[in-house]
Formats: C-alpha cells, sequence, structure tokens
C-alpha cells in the first residue's frame, strides 16, 4: 500500500503544479485572445460592408422572437448614414455548424458574404468560401428568397450549387435567407 501512495501523491503534485501553471497563462492570455476575435469579427464585417466606417451592435431585435440561426446583427454607418447590416449566421452544413457572414444594404441589395471556419468537405463543400460561389449573391436583390439550384442559374433569384455540396450551398443560401428576412423586419421598422 505505501507503494502506491509515494508515486500517487508524486503525480498530484505535478498534476496540480501543471494545472495551476496552465490556469496562469489562460488568465494571462484571455484578454489578448478575445482582442484578437473581435478584430477578426470586425474585419469580416468590413469584408461584407466595405465602405463602412464604423458598426454598431444592434441590441433588441432577439425579443421579437428572431433569433433562428442568427447570432448576431451590426447597423453599418458611413458616417451617421446607415448603410445597412451584417448578420452573423450559423446554418449546419454536411461537415456541421459553421459561420456565414452577411453584408446587407439599406436598398435591400446583398453586399457581401464571408464564409468563416468550417468542417465541410475539402475540395467539395469548402468551395463555398470561394469566390465563384459566395461572389453570386452580390448586389441580389432581397426580395424574392434565393433558390439554390444544380446547373446554371438562369432566374435573378437563383444560385447555382457547388457541385457535390449541395448540402453545404444550400445552408450557405438558408442563412442568407434568414438574413435577408430578419433586414426586411429591420428595414420596414425604420431601418434603425
Amino acid at each position: 500500500m505505501r507503494d502506491m501512495v509515494k508515486p500517487a501523491l508524486k503525480l498530484f503534485v505535478i498534476c496540480f503544479v501543471v494545472a495551476l501553471c496552465l490556469a496562469l497563462v489562460n488568465s494571462a492570455t484571455k484578454e489578448v485572445i478575445a482582442g484578437r476575435i473581435k478584430a477578426a469579427d470586425e474585419e469580416q464585417r468590413r469584408q461584407v460592408i466595405k465602405t463602412a466606417e464604423s458598426f454598431e451592435e444592434l441590441e433588441g431585435w432577439k425579443e421579437n422572437g428572431q433569433e433562428g440561426m442568427i447570432g448576431d446583427v451590426y447597423s453599418a454607418y458611413k458616417g451617421d448614414e446607415l448603410l445597412g447590416y451584417v448578420f452573423t449566421a450559423a446554418p449546419k452544413g454536411y461537415g456541421g455548424e459553421f459561420k456565414v457572414i452577411v453584408g446587407i444594404s439599406k436598398y435591400k441589395e446583398v453586399l457581401g458574404v464571408a464564409i468563416g471556419d468550417n468542417k465541410e468537405t475539402p475540395g467539395l463543400g469548402s468551395k463555398v468560401a470561394e469566390e465563384k460561389f459566395k461572389g453570386q449573391y452580390e448586389g441580389k436583390s432581397i426580395e424574392k428568397p434565393f433558390e439554390v439550384v444544380k446547373g446554371k442559374a438562369s432566374a435573378e433569384n437563383e444560385i447555382e450549387a457547388v457541385s457535390g455540396a449541395t448540402i453545404t450551398s444550400k445552408a450557405v443560401t438558408d442563412a442568407i435567407q434568414a438574413s435577408a428576412e430578419l433586414a426586411e423586419r429591420l428595414l420596414k421598422d425604420g431601418g434603425e
């Protein structure tokens, strides 16, 4: 019994010291990591509404039961002028949930789309992050629902799916459609 107590005690002390060191490192770097995440999020908002000078988080929109897959909403401004909204959505694709950032103008058109980190199939579903796919949305009106089609898109509201990745293509389109519907309500309620 005594032979087991000494090694167990040594192992406990080593684990305690390592855990304490990890806690100290985490405490020291927590603010730096949070600052980098905030800067990365700001950069993604700038990617989808390039002319914006500032972004302001919109409060109170969840109170109307409008959450769905939308995580947060920002108003985009150039000076005092409202340019539109930036939505962060989290649809479920083939490889799980991923982040889609959507910029919609006050004139009800998609200004830009950014795709965050995802676990979609490399070479297939991951192609939704490429300009060839996400560029299809830019400049399109949100007044008609978007529709994912296999093959060439022929109508204004049609989006050509990535070949072999229809589930992921539909997930991105669902996120953009949810953003468009919320943008319609926000603009209808006064625009700010």
